[in-house]
């Protein structure tokens, strides 16, 4: 009889570790939602991450949900966005989108995953010129159209509120964003004077060559139609990239130089040579 009375204080014992072990495997994991004018927006596929304390969002659905055509091109790996007289063009890996000829940067670069192509949400703000507030008790990024009192500032700060769900807790509006978080200083490291840019083709083949001056200990990288190159600087801030290719249809490109936190963007087109 005692040996019964002792299993059964032993069960009951163990009775609530086993329900709490159950319920700590069994809770589901934090889902970051996202809603346009609170009604939310829904992803068929690739839902929102978190990344390195970004939220990366895929850009289809919240673009097509906000009233934007959005169109891929899958050779030079870039999204183009219209809505009436507003154009935004950007280019996966880099941390540049340009609105209506606007460079706007990003605070990381557009990246495929999963086979969409996913942006932060901060995007939202600055490019789509939306609201954007995140909630952190639901977990939810809020979309809203600009009200013409709110400022670019208030917009900006509410966006960054929405990227740091990463650590869970929203950066208090009276604060500025973290150091690491601030955007590049924009500074003068390529003399825009001094850049050539051509173009030509023969038999078939296009050769181009850009060239000019920067300053000797920046990183220099060039883009085209969605390509990185990176340009060698010699040590008297000259530079000269070339590149040959068959059938190459080009007409602009793209020249970010950096240095530390320095950052400057440059964007032009080609000279036709006959």
């Amino acid at each position: 009889m005692m040996k019964k009375w002792a299993a059964l204080a032993l069960a009951l014992s163990l009775a609530p570790a086993s329900v709490s072990a159950a319920a700590a495997v069994t809770a589901p994991p934090s889902v970051v939602k996202v809603e346009y004018s609170q009604k939310p927006i829904h992803f068929p596929d690739q839902k929102p991450v978190i990344k390195d304390s970004r939220t990366l969002v895929p850009i289809r659905p919240i673009a097509e949900g906000l009233g934007f055509d959005v169109d891929w091109n899958e050779q030079n790996r870039s999204v183009v966005i219209k809505k009436g007289d507003t154009q935004i063009k950007l280019v996966v890996s880099q941390k540049i989108a340009r609105r209506n000829g606007e460079t706007i940067p990003l605070d990381v670069p557009a990246q495929i995953i999963n086979k969409r192509t996913m942006v932060p949400v901060r995007f939202i703000a600055e490019a789509l010129s939306y609201e954007v507030n995140w909630d952190t008790a639901t977990q939810t990024v809020s979309i809203a159209d600009k009200t013409p009192e709110k400022s670019q500032q208030q917009t900006a700060k509410a966006a960054e509120e929405a990227t740091a769900v990463g650590t869970g807790v929203p950066q208090p509006k009276s604060e500025p964003p973290a150091a690491g978080n601030q955007p590049s200083k924009e500074s003068q490291l390529v003399d825009s004077e001094s850049i050539s840019a051509r173009l030509g083709k023969i038999m078939g083949l296009t050769i181009l060559s850009v060239k000019g001056k920067a300053e000797p200990d920046s990183s220099l990288v060039l883009n085209i139609e969605g390509v990185n190159y990176e340009v060698p600087i010699n040590p008297d801030g000259s530079f000269l990239f070339e590149l040959v290719e068959k059938n190459l249809s080009v007409e602009e490109y793209t020249l970010a130089a950096t240095r530390g936190d320095e950052e400057q963007t440059l964007e032009g087109k080609f000279t036709l040579l006959n």
